[in-house]
């Protein structure tokens, strides 16, 4: 139902002429154990089906149980981890933009879409079950992931009145919430990213990346650390690691190649730091999951 390109851009799959899907994910059935950092230009509703996790986005972490959910605005990077052995399964609605606008220059795209697509305060709302201000939007959310895997006739019709009505009661709640908005630096912390994962198998600096964006080594740090919450350091490890699954699944290729493929200047250092991140050496990894 959809893939993540190198850029870290995950790309949905769904009908031009109704463009939204609902797609599942349990988090135990990842690579890694959990969903890596990505981004989309569609907008996501996710409810929690089952388990605990955390879903890290704009700088800020949401510790998101069952019952709970979230709102994730277009072009956001983020992640989500389970907070413990028991993983966590849940769906998501993902959303063309275009899908709410009725047309170009309509009064819906000028008045109630622009301003709240750009507005800090609807970059990313968790809602949480045992709060009542919440409730009704969960509540809500639930029905209109139903009208969209039911699929009866007319679903279109219900599915889209049902979205632009959970719409309304998101501006609502951004419009009356007390929460400092994000600070919003999505261009140059995007740029990052994709210099990340387009040179991840080189000797990459944070000098590098400061070039790149024409920016200070310490701003460089400071905007992406706030936006995606993790250092560059520790982001640009976490990419290679997942670079070399594959390499281990499905190819026959030495630890050693794979280590310099990946960028780690070691073998030795790349298993640690893969058994730290993964929980296993790579040789074990590579006996467990060779061909699935």
């Amino acid at each position: 139902m959809f893939y993540v390109d190198e850029n870290q851009q995950a790309r949905f799959i769904m009908p031009y002429e109704f463009p939204l899907a609902v797609h599942e994910t349990f988090l135990k059935d990842k690579p890694r154990g959990f969903n890596d950092w990505h981004w989309h230009e569609e907008i996501q509703f996710s409810y929690i089906l089952e388990g605990e996790m955390i879903t890290t986005c704009m700088g800020k972490e949401h510790r998101l149980k069952a019952g709970d959910g979230i709102f994730i605005n277009s072009n956001c990077a983020h992640t989500s981890r389970p907070t413990g052995p028991e993983s966590a399964r849940f769906l998501s609605l993902n959303i063309q933009p275009s899908l709410l606008i009725l047309f170009h220059g309509s009064v819906i795209e000028q008045r109630y879409f622009l301003p709240y697509a750009n507005d800090p305060k609807m970059q990313v709302i968790a809602f949480r079950a045992d709060l009542a201000e919440h409730a009704l939007i969960l509540e809500e959310m639930v029905r209109l992931f139903r009208y969209v895997q039911d699929r009866e006739f007319g679903y279109e019709l219900d599915t889209y009145a049902q979205l632009l009505h959970v719409w309304k009661l998101l501006m609502v709640l951004a419009e009356n919430s007390s929460q400092p908005p994000v600070k919003l630096e999505r261009e140059e912390a995007h740029a990052m990213l994709k210099y990340i994962q387009e040179h991840f198998a080189e000797p990459l600096s944070i000098g590098d990346l400061a070039r790149c964006v024409h920016l200070s080594r310490g701003e460089c740090s400071r905007i992406f650390q706030t936006t995606y919450g993790v250092s560059i350091v520790a982001h640009l490890i976490d990419v290679r690691i997942s670079q070399s699954i594959p390499l281990l699944t499905d190819t026959r290729l030495p630890i050693g190649r794979i280590a310099e493929d990946c960028g780690f200047h070691s073998s030795s250092y790349y298993t640690k730091v893969f058994r730290e991140k993964v929980g296993v050496p790579p040789l074990q990894y590579r006996r467990r999951h060779r061909g699935s």
